[in-house]
């Protein structure tokens, strides 16, 4: 008895395991949900369809944001690469998944820095901070400063980039993680086009302009983001999409990629700034 002389009713057994019970087959429905979204792009990856598919995902939005003049292509593609992942991770295809991530990025940039090299002022109001990277990468060639190249500053940001790559990558199955992928990779690649029209060898400048140290740290992340999206999959859905060796294959080496990106760009970083000095007109 309380002090109100009130006594509070306490649920019955069959209460509660009638709401152990619903929330049991809450948490069943979420998962077959999860598991069958993950499909919704099976129809455009089986057999050799996901490589089309995959350079449609990384070409097309950014053609029609040129096109209208509208921004938006970077989120667009970003969901549908995510789908792609899904699909890709939900049929076990530990390689082609990787596979499809690389193709559209390199489909994307190649379209990009074509455009922006012939149309930088139509195709940088589509980029995002674009001219601001360039003129920050320009100073960095011609004077050797740039605060975010010091060593100080560039492994804490490496080590916070990976850490908000899993934990918001996992939250959205990978599609933050694209997102921000894209919108990076094009701040490289209206830099690289600018970086083409301002150099004397247009082979050298391309070569150097995407650093050595950036690819690895591309094609780290592709491994990682894969591996991130068929995680989240395999946590939320609790089906066990791949095997355990197979993912500790991508983490190996999806992480060795980005510690060599830190060693090479420890030891390129002023050969590589000094030539592209060099090479301008």
């Amino acid at each position: 008895m309380n002090q109100t002389g009130k006594e509070h009713a306490r649920p019955s057994g069959g209460a509660v395991g009638r709401g152990r019970t619903t929330f049991g087959r809450t948490v069943v429905r979420v998962r077959a949900a999860t598991f069958q979204v993950a499909g919704l792009a099976d129809p455009f990856c089986r057999g050799r369809r996901w490589l089309p598919t995959a350079v449609a995902i990384g070409t097309v939005p950014f053609c029609v944001s040129y096109a209208l003049g509208l921004d938006g292509h970077q989120l667009v593609s970003a969901i549908g690469l995510t789908l792609v992942a899904m699909s890709l991770a939900r049929q076990g295809a530990g390689v082609l998944g990787p596979a499809a991530i690389a193709t559209a990025f390199v489909a994307h940039s190649v379209l990009v820095i074509a455009v922006a090299w012939v149309d930088p002022a139509r195709a940088g109001a589509v980029l995002p901070m674009s001219d601001w990277y360039w003129d920050k990468q320009y100073t960095w060639i011609t004077t050797g400063q740039d605060p975010e190249y010091a060593l100080s500053a560039w492994v804490p940001a490496h080590f916070q980039l990976l850490a908000a790559a899993f934990v918001l990558g996992v939250a959205s199955f990978g599609a933050i993680a694209f997102y921000q992928g894209f919108f990076e990779v094009d701040l490289m690649n209206f830099y690289n086009a600018q970086l083409l029209s301002a150099s004397a060898s247009r082979p050298l400048a391309l070569v150097l302009g995407w650093h050595p140290w950036s690819l690895l740290r591309g094609a780290g992340y592709v491994l990682v983001s894969f591996e991130i999206v068929s995680l989240a999959l395999a946590w939320i859905s609790g089906v066990p999409v791949a095997t355990r060796r197979a993912r500790l294959w991508r983490w190996t080496l999806g992480l060795a990629f980005l510690a060599a990106d830190g060693l090479v760009k420890l030891v390129l970083l002023e050969p590589v700034r000094r030539s592209l000095y060099l090479n301008l007109q």
